[in-house]
């Protein structure tokens, strides 16, 4: 069954967000095409400059595999941007589409 996968979190106090966004660009590019399993990502930022990725996964098993399997340059960079304190994870089995 397809999982979805809601991540939310705010840039880190300081982060440059022209910079984060074009980090998120490459990311999207280099990164998402090699994870096992991940359909579809997609990046959204609201005004008031909190971002969400919303990514579909196979399985739940694939979106399991996922979490931190990427330990690529890009990747690094994109996490040490993040404020972990406002980072929130929440996964769902789709059930009809």
């Amino acid at each position: 069954m397809a999982v979805i996968e809601i991540v939310k979190f705010r840039l880190s106090d300081g982060a440059d967000e022209g910079a984060f966004r074009a980090l998120n660009e490459r990311f999207q590019r280099e990164v998402v095409p090699m994870i096992p399993g991940l359909e579809r990502r997609e990046a959204t930022r609201a005004e008031d400059g909190a971002w969400v990725l919303v990514l579909r996964y196979r399985d739940a098993d694939s979106a399991a595999r996922a979490m931190g399997s990427d330990t690529s340059d890009v990747s690094v960079q994109f996490i040490a941007m993040l404020d972990m304190s406002t980072m929130s994870m929440a996964r769902s089995e789709i059930v009809s589409e």
